[in-house]
Parts: structure tokens; C-alpha cells; sequence
């Protein structure tokens, strides 16, 4: 019974490797995907803003409302008011590809955390996964001298016997627990 308990153990140890192994390979693929994404996510953001460099959103919304507020409160002639109307809508275009870079921006932020955590989470499971091989190894290589000591114990065990086996037809003990020297040697006698 004690022989199949460590056995059991080193099984359970397994299995929880292998559980944690299929966890690790699943973290370390979300993390290599997140890195992936910061990647591409970062490269078209830096294309955008070569391509076309914008103000920050807030700037360009303080721009249309001053915009509006002018062509609402000041009389101008139809033509200066329809040159502010299509300024309003060149900035509204602008205020719409400036939101959607603060949306990337702040996107990759969330990436970039996500990836600290998939990173922290794949070190766990490393240092976990680096205990369960130490004691896997240990409760295998206790168990394999264990396995070594009992063949041993029976190889010596065997040996006693057959040694037994061939001393016992000279081992006659008479009554008082003495051994006759004819048991022990043989004796010749001498013929006159």
C-alpha cells in the first residue's frame, strides 16, 4: 500500500503538469497574439499620423463650437457663411480621424496592459510548472530507489536462503544444541 500511495502521487503531480502546461501554452499564445496586435496596432497609428497630423480632439471640438458660435451670434453675408459652414464640416472630418486615433491610442494602451498581465501570468505558470518537474523528479527518483532498496533486499534475502538451504544438512544440533564434528567435516578413517 505505501509502494502505490508515492505512485498515486507522482500521477496526480503529472496530471497537474500536464493541466498547467496546456494553461501555459494557452497564456503564452494570448500574449504572443497581444504582442502581435501592439505591433500592428502601433505601426498603423504612426502611419495616420504621418499621413495626416492632427490636432488633439479636444482642440479641434473648442474649434467647431467657436465655429458655430460665430456663424450663430454674427451677421455675415451668405457667401462668408457658407465659407464657415464648409470650414465647420472640413473640421468635423477632422474631429472624426482625430477620435479614432485617440480611440487607437488608448487602445494600445489597454493592449500594452494586457500584455504585462499575460506576461506576469505566463511567469507564473513557469515557476509553477518548474516546482511540479522538481517534485515530479523528486517523487520518481525517490520511488525508483525505493524500487532499487526492495530488489536489493530481496536479492540479499535470496541469497541467505540458498546459503541456508546448503549449510542446513550439516546444521544436524543434537539435543543440548551441540554439532557433531562428523556433521560439520567428514572424517576418514584409517584402515591397519
Amino acid at each position: 500500500m505505501e509502494e502505490q500511495k508515492p505512485a498515486g502521487d507522482a500521477e496526480a503531480l503529472e496530471k497537474e503538469k500536464v493541466g498547467l502546461l496546456e494553461r501555459l501554452k494557452e497564456a503564452d499564445r494570448r500574449y504572443r497574439y497581444k504582442v502581435y496586435e501592439a505591433k500592428a496596432l502601433s505601426e498603423m497609428l504612426e502611419k495616420r499620423k504621418k499621413e495626416n497630423p492632427l490636432p488633439p480632439a479636444r482642440e479641434i471640438r473648442k474649434n467647431i463650437h467657436r465655429l458655430e458660435f460665430i456663424i450663430s451670434t454674427e451677421a455675415r453675408t451668405l457667401k462668408q457663411e457658407r465659407e464657415l459652414v464648409k470650414e465647420v464640416r472640413s473640421w468635423e472630418k477632422k474631429f472624426s480621424g482625430a477620435i479614432e486615433v485617440e480611440r487607437m491610442e488608448r487602445r494600445l494602451v489597454f493592449i500594452s496592459e494586457d500584455i504585462k498581465r499575460a506576461e506576469q501570468q505566463v511567469k507564473e505558470f513557469e515557476t509553477r510548472m518548474n516546482e511540479l518537474r522538481a517534485k515530479v523528479h523528486e517523487k520518481q527518483s525517490a520511488e525508483h530507489k525505493s524500487r532499487k532498496e526492495k530488489k536489493l533486499l530481496d536479492l540479499k534475502r535470496k541469497v541467505e536462503e540458498e546459503k541456508l538451504k546448503e549449510i542446513k544438512p550439516f546444521m544436524k544440533k543434537n539435543e543440548d544444541g551441540r554439532v557433531d564434528l562428523g556433521e560439520i567435516c567428514v572424517i576418514k578413517k584409517k584402515e591397519k
